[in-house]
């Protein structure tokens, strides 16, 4: 029982950590480029403000995880719920980026360093939606 318990905080905090990686790579690596986007009928102006929001909205999904993994002793319909809704909404963030990628590949070369950051980022956010909702029912219930 211990172990699994180990096992789901383990996957609970990687899940995390994958969630950070992808706000440091949208922020770094994707947001320059998007702002200084010269295609016609580009609109930086507001795609720019939506990707700082997936930024920050996945920001929060991880510091909910990592507080959970944290300190859960076991499974409870309200931590069931909880991390259901977290992964919920890191597939939700997972599938703007994906559309964001689509997007941005209709611009060619200029913009491919992002689209292909954007495809691999809403890969790494699916797998960790997969991971928090695996661990969501994994959880030993509670004594």
């Amino acid at each position: 029982m211990a172990a699994r318990l180990g096992s789901c905080r383990c996957a609970l905090l990687i899940s995390a950590a994958l969630i950070v990686a992808v706000a440091l790579v949208v922020a770094a690596g994707v947001i320059p480029p998007v702002k200084a986007d010269t295609f016609p009928d580009a609109t930086p102006e507001s795609a720019v403000p939506a990707f700082w929001a997936n930024v920050l909205i996945g920001l929060l999904m991880a510091v909910i995880l990592a507080v959970t993994a944290i300190r859960t002793s076991g499974r409870s319909r309200r931590s069931t719920v909880m991390l259901t809704v977290v992964a919920a909404l890191v597939l939700i963030l997972a599938f703007a980026l994906n559309d964001a990628a689509l997007a941005y590949k209709a611009e060619g070369p200029p913009m491919r360093s992002a689209t292909t950051l954007l495809f691999l980022c809403a890969a790494v956010d699916l797998l960790a939606a997969v991971l928090i909702g695996a661990s969501a029912f994994q959880l030993p219930k509670r004594a």
